[in-house]
Parts: structure tokens; sequence; C-alpha cells
């Protein structure tokens, strides 16, 4: 029976699966408890998720670094380099997928959840908020922590930037400062070949 409102009672019936009913009290309790561990696993997924992400990004900026060094840079390529860039892309690869599995599984995982919270079983949902509270009480500091840390290095990247920016246009300055300097001394230097001597 499909129930619209929230309800107490321990017979599920077919739950999930065809074959998984629950109809009795241990299997009703037994239930509950795989599902709070599900929730905290929910939370505990998303650490790893940050972690994945990161190690994508480190992956990515040293192979933008690489490309930008090796366009500017002649070199001769060699069978090592080779072996060295194809080793990195399978890496990369590797991880790439691995993090793909990943989001898929959390994602899965976040679904069965909501289908859970969907049969408006009080207890259920309980055991559900439960799960989610306990599972962000044992990673939350972690996922805080993590997310301190990108927040910081994305501070110092802009902070970096704005530094560099400015450089840049003090460069640009002294640059053009220079440039006028010697666009005088040419004007001048011209001027003097082209005056008469008589004068």
């Amino acid at each position: 029976m499909m129930h619209m409102w929230f309800w107490f009672g321990n017979n599920l019936g077919s739950f999930f699966l065809p074959g998984y009913n629950v109809t009795t009290t241990l299997s009703f309790v037994c239930t509950c408890l795989g599902l709070t561990a599900l929730a905290i696993l929910y939370e505990g997924m998303k650490i790893l998720q940050i972690k994945m992400q990161q190690n994508t990004t480190m992956l990515v900026q040293e192979r933008m670094t690489r490309t930008s060094e090796n366009s500017f840079l002649l070199y001769k390529i060699s069978s090592r380099t080779v072996g060295t860039q194809s080793s990195l892309r399978c890496i990369s690869w590797c991880t790439w997928s691995f993090q793909v599995f990943h989001w898929f599984i959390h994602t899965f995982l976040g679904y069965l959840l909501m289908m859970a919270v969907m049969t408006y079983n009080a207890y259920i949902n309980i055991a559900l908020v439960l799960g989610g509270c306990l599972g962000y009480w044992i990673f939350g500091p972690k996922l805080i922590e993590l997310n301190m840390v990108q927040f910081y290095k994305r501070q110092r990247i802009l902070e970096c930037k704005k530094e560099c920016a400015d450089n840049t246009i003090n460069h640009q300055r002294s640059g053009s400062t220079v440039s006028i300097v010697a666009e005088q001394l040419v004007t001048e230097a011209t001027v003097e070949v082209h005056l008469p001597r008589d004068a």
C-alpha cells in the first residue's frame, strides 16, 4: 500500500527489490540500521569526492604547466619524455574514471536514500536523519577543513594574480617610460644629424 502521509508501522511489504519483503519487526530493524549505515556512508563519500577533485585539479595544473613550458622551450623529444607523458595520461585517465565511478555510486546512493524517504514511514525517516547527523558528526570537521583549504588556495591564487597584474602594469609602465626616453634620444640624434653645420 502506497502511503502519501507519514505513518508508523513495521510492515513495509516489498521494499526496493521484489524479493526483499519487510514484514517482521526484526527485518524492519535491520532495514533501519542498514539505511542508517548508508546515510553515514553517503556523508563520508563527500570527503573522498573532494579529495579526488583536488588530485584531478593538481594533475590538470601539472599538465598545463608542462604544456606551457614545452610550447615556449625547444627541446629534443626522446622516448623517455614520450613514456612519461603517456604514463601521466594513463594515470590521469584512471583517476578521472574512478572519479566518475565514485560520482555514479554517490548519486545512486542519494537517490536510493530519497526513495526510502518517499515511503513516508516515520521510523525510516528518523533512521535516515539520525544516520545523516551521525555521518556529519563523524566526517563534518574533515569536510569543513578540506573546504577551508580549498578556499585559502583560491584566495592565494587570487592574491597572486593581483600581485602579478600589478607587477605587469608596473613593468609595462617602466617599459613605456624607457621606450619614451629611447624615442626622445633617437629624435634628438636625428635632429642633430639633420641640422646644417653653419647654424
